[in-house]
C-alpha cells in the first residue's frame, strides 16, 4: 500500500467514533424537535444534512485534538 492510502485509512478509523457519536445525538435532537413540533407545520432538516454535520463535527473534533492548546497531555487519560 502507499503511504496515501494509509493515512487515509488511519484517519478514516479515527474520524469514525466521534462521527457515529454526533449522528445519533444529532438524529436523538431530530427526532425530539420532531415530537415538540409536531402540528406546528415547521420543515425539519433531513438525514442527509445531519450525516454532514456529523461529519463536519467529527472532522472539528480531530482538529480539536491535535492543538497543543487542548492536548497538552498526551500520554495521560483524560479522567
Amino acid at each position: 500500500m502507499s503511504k496515501l492510502s494509509t493515512k487515509l485509512k488511519e484517519e478514516f478509523f479515527a474520524l469514525l467514533p466521534p462521527t457515529i457519536y454526533f449522528f445519533v445525538a444529532l438524529h436523538i435532537i431530530m427526532f425530539i424537535r420532531i415530537l415538540m413540533l409536531r402540528k406546528t407545520g415547521v420543515a425539519l432538516s433531513s438525514s442527509v444534512s445531519i450525516a454532514v454535520a456529523a461529519l463536519i463535527l467529527g472532522k472539528a473534533v480531530l482538529i480539536a485534538d491535535m492543538l497543543p492548546l487542548i492536548n497538552r497531555f498526551p500520554n495521560k487519560p483524560l479522567i
